[in-house]
């Protein structure tokens, strides 16, 4: 079973051996500490297990594989229960975004953290916690406030190579030799609306957490009111870059109609043209009896002559409005 158990006391990490229940044990032995397991893609037996031994049993294992449509927090058999949403990078036709289901379950003295993401995606926050003494001090709660900050900063990121490719793409609609990408700019337009409907639920469970409606540690709640004013700046990006692929797909459409509107008048210009020798050939298609052109010499060559001088001259017109 993949997963890291760390012990913690006074802000620093305890050396242990054995299972979690062992760490976890030792915790209680010792006072003012607590035990943090982060549990990598387990299986219902697994996860039953462990959460047997960390003391969080009757969590069900619906809880991390249900697909949960927004972020959440509520209580469950008297824990404490966060779902979280992180994206990540996929090679998908439509969109290159996903998201990673993470659930964060805390007690007292012990802290959950399971996920079906990479094994490495919290080590970055765990040792950054660890260099972080006094604030790894106020217990689980500090887990809470890295993890949801680690999940922000992932938004962050992700917005910041939205707007990349926006501007890329945004070159490229205005370049007069360029594609025309309606397909990109379609995509990246459902790339912007999926981050806002996983990154939008976000925001009413940090306010909770920043604001004290949810209990936790006094000394996190100034942190998880920072991570609750970048989410809000993350927020703001979305927004520019929904109301940027906009405007730019507007213009993209703005473009289209000229270029229609354009080879519509050389389409006409051209039928313009055409119509002169077909209205003077209808005449002679009549068969008439009375047709004394037609027994003329140069009756042939004069109603060529005719024919190409007024196409010339309609063809001269329509260039000269720019039209051609």
């Amino acid at each position: 079973m993949p997963f890291v158990a760390t012990a913690y006391r006074a802000g620093r990490r305890i050396e242990s051996t054995g299972p979690p229940v062992d760490a976890l044990n030792q915790v209680r032995e010792q006072r003012g500490g607590f035990v943090w397991v982060d549990l990598v893609a387990p299986t219902r037996e697994e996860f039953e297990s462990l959460t047997d031994q960390l003391g969080m049993s009757g969590l069900p294992f619906t809880e991390l594989t249900q697909h949960r449509p927004r972020h959440a927090i509520e209580r469950v058999n008297g824990l404490l229960l966060i779902a979280l949403k992180a994206f990540v990078r996929t090679d998908g036709e439509t969109t290159n975004l996903a998201t990673t289901r993470m659930l964060i379950c805390v007690t007292e003295d012990a802290i959950l953290t399971a996920h079906d993401g990479a094994p490495e995606l919290l080590t970055g926050v765990r040792r950054r916690l660890e260099a972080r003494t006094k604030f790894l001090a106020c217990g689980p709660h500090a887990v809470v406030q890295a993890v949801c900050d680690e999940v922000v900063t992932g938004y962050d990121k992700i917005a910041h190579e939205i707007e990349g490719d926006i501007i890329e793409l945004e070159h490229d609609v205005f370049d007069e030799h360029g594609v025309h990408p309606m397909e990109e700019i379609y995509a990246i337009k459902r790339e912007v609306l999926f981050f806002r409907r996983v990154e939008d639920p976000l925001h009413a469970i940090l306010s909770d957490l920043a604001r004290g409606d949810v209990e936790v540690h006094k000394g996190t709640q100034e942190a998880f009111q920072r991570t609750l004013d970048r989410l809000d700046r993350v927020d703001g990006t979305i927004d520019g870059l929904n109301e940027l692929i906009t405007n730019i797909l507007q213009a993209h459409l703005a473009q289209v109609a000229v270029r229609q509107n354009e080879d519509m008048r050389k389409i006409s210009s051209w039928a313009a043209i055409i119509a002169v020798p077909t209205m003077i050939a209808g005449f002679y298609g009549m068969n008439f009896e009375f047709m004394p052109e037609t027994k003329w010499k140069v009756g042939y060559p004069l109603v060529v002559l005719v024919i190409a001088i007024a196409s010339w001259l309609v063809y001269r017109k329509l260039k000269k409005s720019g039209w051609l």
